[in-house]
């Protein structure tokens, strides 16, 4: 990990990036507990470059929780173990809670199917623990409008999927209107496999709930031809598209960029374990917007909302 991280710091030095919050992918299942948690593990690194690195907790301890426990199963002690373990969390030093999952995708082979209600218990919990700390939640939710089946245009991957999706969209709004004071980010825009994260939603959950965030995952060329993605913020010429270009404008405060990447030794100029592109690209398209909004998208907000110094 501390190989990693010095290999992050220079990545994020040659894109001009002052600041990452790392966190773990969602696990489905949790590690053997004598293994340490991603925050244990974090919370060292981020020691080591206090100015530069910030984590997010429970993407490998708490997603677990809710994506195998029924949410007729959840009694007082499950609510009261959760709480202990989130609060220890933050305790570490974590700006939040992330990566977790209402729907994950299975997009490659090893790549997870996850799927739990976006209102299950443990996630309103979870947003009241949010709140009360006054700490965002990372929710990686691909968007399914109402149940359907298994998209043809993801043939590829049908194998490694349910043949059916449940509509989340609504579960999604109860968790927003639980608790206003939870700030939920919404991660992955740009990156859409099932094409339920469009303009138009977007613009709509945000008008009615100003708790809600978004996280942007702005692709490639070489990242748009190896998935169909739905809903891109950039033509093909990396231009940001006007209805994308609208939204910003009218929510400026309201979006963060994210990356998606993962990080390891010994990198080859960003291309990491699965060879995918400089984690931070995305950047190059933010710098393009006017600059009073790249300067909101780029930094500002996520400043504010992780309460970065």
């Amino acid at each position: 990990y501390r190989e990693a991280a010095t290999e992050l710091i220079a990545q994020m030095d040659r894109s001009g990036v002052r600041k990452a919050i790392l966190l773990s992918p969602p696990s489905a299942r949790r590690s053997a507990k004598t293994l340490p948690t991603f925050a244990d593990a974090a919370r060292e690194i981020v020691r080591a470059h206090p100015n530069r690195l910030h984590f997010l907790g429970g993407g490998d301890t708490l997603n677990p929780m809710i994506q195998t426990l029924p949410a007729g199963k959840v009694t007082a002690e499950v609510r009261a173990q959760f709480t202990r373990e989130a609060e220890a969390i933050l305790a570490q030093g974590a700006r939040g809670f992330g990566e977790m999952t209402a729907l994950h995708l299975a997009l490659e082979e090893k790549h997870p199917f996850e799927e739990v209600a976006p209102d299950h218990p443990l996630f309103l919990l979870l947003a009241d623990i949010a709140a009360r700390h006054d700490v965002p939640i990372d929710l990686h939710m691909d968007a399914v409008p109402e149940d359907m089946d298994f998209p043809d245009a993801l043939e590829r991957i049908r194998a490694l999927n349910p043949a059916r999706l449940r509509g989340n969209q609504k579960a999604f709004v109860r968790l927003l209107a639980h608790n206003r004071k939870a700030r939920i980010v919404w991660q992955h825009a740009g990156t859409d496999p099932v094409g339920g994260m469009t303009v138009e939603r977007l613009r709509e959950l945000l008008g009615a709930h100003p708790n809600l965030y978004v996280g942007l995952r702005i692709p490639i060329a070489r990242a748009r031809e190896n998935h169909p993605w739905h809903n891109l913020p950039v033509d093909r010429d990396g231009q940001v598209r006007p209805d994308w270009l609208a939204l910003f404008t009218d929510y400026p405060d309201r979006f963060v960029v994210g990356t998606d990447a993962f990080i390891q030794k010994g990198d080859d100029e960003g291309k990491g374990p699965r060879g995918g592109p400089q984690p931070f690209a995305a950047f190059a398209v933010v710098r393009t917007l006017p600059p009073d909004l790249a300067a909101k998208i780029g930094g500002e907000n996520a400043s504010r909302l992780y309460r970065l110094k």
